[in-house]
């Protein structure tokens, strides 16, 4: 089958810049969506954030597949071309802070009053009831995961990758899409984004609970799995590896291989920092391919550490078309990351300000 078109047909208007909200009309407009970018005459403000000669490689990540329109919302004029926009468009995605959008009179109460067809996908840190401004590692240290994801020696640790946002992101434009789709829909509908709950949801996860039936999370580990032991990023004498030896079944084949000693799951977790000291001994008399060799012929999952440059290589050889495609100027498109009986969605270039939907 071609990839499905789905949306084709609806017009979507967005209202946000960075990551979270950029990402999700990003996937409505994969799957067929109009999408016009509002933008102000300064531009989203990933624009400004380091790149190539192409541009930034933030805006250009998350922005494909759309148009960009400029209007300066501090201008009555221009305002009022925002709302004609609307009036007439499917649905709205949209990642500015509540206060900002209650003085642009793009609250909640005021989208339902305005515009009632309106699907209104409001993504904010807190939830639409709360004014606070928030962004990606606000949310991962709000929500306790920087807690949760912290060093051995008990201090949090961030993701430099968002992954707030970006669950932000697939979320609203799961629950766009879903709206959208549903057959005979004629009213509008807010879908209210708060990246606390998605933090809960997708970074806290069996934690979130745990907490919630009277639990405790452990401490942050590091690199070392929290569930099972001994499991965690090994030294070779070429590089690391990271691998997965701390379930019943794989630990009784990785012993024999390392040396390891006889212990329950339970007793392997307590005493965890034992056994990667064992696991670690094995790893650094051999280089990262002789490891992982023996790590395929047992079965255990394991998998080398790379760098950027090396995974990208690697990945790319692994499907046609991954990771990005290259057009004659040098400038790279990031694919769809999924394939439609071997297809991909096509993506256009992230437009310039103001600019149309780009064409190769």
């Amino acid at each position: 089958m071609a990839a499905p078109r789905t949306l084709e047909g609806k017009r979507v208007i967005e209202l946000s810049q960075f990551i979270a909200g950029p990402t999700a009309a990003q996937l409505l407009a994969d799957f067929g969506a109009e999408v016009i970018k509002i933008e102000a005459p300064s531009g989203d403000g990933s624009r400004g954030l380091p790149g190539t000669a192409f541009g930034s490689v933030y805006t250009r990540s998350f922005n494909t597949s759309k148009e960009s329109l400029v209007i300066d919302t501090r201008q009555e004029a221009d305002r009022a071309r925002l709302f004609d926009l609307l009036s007439t468009a499917d649905a709205l995605v949209c990642n500015l802070a509540p206060g900002a959008l209650r003085r642009l009179g793009l609250d909640a109460a005021s989208i339902r009053s305005r515009f009632p067809h309106l699907i209104a996908t409001l993504v904010s840190g807190y939830g639409q009831q709360d004014d606070r401004t928030c962004m990606d590692t606000i949310a991962q240290c709000e929500s306790g995961f920087a807690w949760l994801n912290g060093s051995e020696d008990g201090s949090p640790r961030i993701s430099t990758s968002w992954p707030a946002d970006f669950f932000s992101g697939l979320y609203a434009a799961l629950s766009t899409a879903m709206a959208l789709a549903e057959p005979n829909r004629t009213d509008g509908c807010i879908i209210d984004i708060s990246m606390m709950e998605i933090a809960a949801a997708m970074l806290l996860g069996p934690a979130a609970l745990l907490v919630s039936e009277g639990g405790t999370p452990a401490p942050g580990s590091g690199n070392r799995d929290r569930a099972a032991a001994p499991s965690g990023i090994y030294p070779c004498k070429d590089g690391y590896v990271y691998i997965y030896g701390g379930l019943d079944p794989y630990w009784a084949k990785l012993k024999g291989v390392v040396g390891g000693s006889e212990a329950s799951a339970a007793e392997r977790l307590a005493r965890a920092e034992e056994f990667d000291q064992q696991v670690s001994a094995w790893t650094l008399q051999h280089t990262r391919d002789a490891v992982l060799s023996v790590m395929n012929e047992l079965a255990i999952p394991a998998g080398a550490v790379r760098d950027p440059m090396s995974a990208v290589e690697m990945i790319r050889n692994l499907r046609e078309g991954a990771v990005s495609r290259r057009l004659e100027s040098g400038e790279h498109v990031p694919t769809y990351p999924a394939l439609f009986d071997g297809e991909r969605i096509h993506r256009s270039p992230a437009p310039s300000i103001g600019g149309c939907r780009r064409t190769d």
